[in-house]
């Protein structure tokens, strides 16, 4: 659990999905990067816990927090191609995980969870096609260069803080703001954790990530392509729509991604 008790994402546990806060049910496979982070319970059943996003065929991106509360490959699994858990549409494709690399900057227990980030590698390349493809990693390392673009953040999160249990991939519209307008949109908090570097945030006063939508992609249009900008890391507890969510900055680690995966 996180280290931080009015942060929100960090509790890794293998109960069943919620929902985005302010979100509705995406159209089928409109995000075809958008992975479940499954792990198996004690009686042998796999949950959903997080998001991931596919980088290449053999990678996927996740939020460190994730996975630091095990790093046992064996009980982790990632579902593709997937829009409703309730229903198969043998677009889907399960596929287990041969190694776990997180940022090795990471921290618990620092304030904040800087370099929230960690790398997935498939034990099978992932098939590449109308359902499954591969997100687009920034071009550019700018800290503001999403500002003002369409975006959009994507998972199987809470509708409230303890809210219901949809099993439809949800999606919500939101706008990357400023590291200072998010600072002080944070209060106390943002003023003691939040750092330029690693993080990008997103608010519009209606929607936001929540617990389960930890990992997942912050995806914004760049010239009609959708370039992966940020992975879910925290917010206030509760998710409080009045509050922005902190993602981890995709493009602050090109260079760690580069050097570990064949996506770049």
């Amino acid at each position: 659990m996180w280290a931080l008790a009015f942060l929100f994402i960090g509790v890794c546990t293998a109960t069943p999905i919620h929902k985005i806060v302010g979100g509705s049910d995406s159209t089928a496979h409109d995000w075809p990067w958008q992975i479940s982070l499954q792990f198996q319970g004690s009686t042998g059943g796999y949950g959903h816990i997080c998001g991931a996003s596919l980088i290449s065929e053999n990678y996927a991106l996740t939020a460190a927090h994730c996975v630091s509360h095990d790093t046992t490959v064996s009980k982790y699994r990632l579902l593709l191609g997937e829009q409703d858990f309730n229903v198969n549409t043998g677009t889907e494709q399960t596929i287990t995980i041969s190694s776990i690399l997180m940022h090795p900057q990471y921290s618990e227990s620092s304030g904040g969870f800087p370099n929230d980030i960690a790398i997935l590698r498939l034990s099978t390349p992932a098939t590449l096609n109308e359902y499954v493809k591969v997100a687009r990693l920034p071009s550019s390392t700018t800290t503001s260069f999403y500002n003002g673009r369409t975006c959009f953040i994507t998972g199987w999160g809470r509708l409230t803080g303890g809210g219901s249990l949809p099993n439809v991939l949800q999606e919500a519209q939101t706008t990357v703001i400023s590291h200072s307008n998010c600072r002080s949109a944070l209060g106390l908090t943002g003023l003691l954790y939040l750092q330029e570097g690693p993080h990008v945030c997103v608010y519009t006063g209606s929607n936001g990530a929540c617990n389960g939508d930890s990992g997942g992609p912050l995806v914004c249009d760049v010239n009609g392509v959708w370039e992966l900008v940020g992975a879910t890391s925290w917010g206030l507890q509760n998710c409080p729509t009045s509050s922005p969510t902190v993602y981890t900055r995709v493009s602050n680690y090109l260079s760690w991604i580069s050097a570990n995966t064949d996506a770049l």
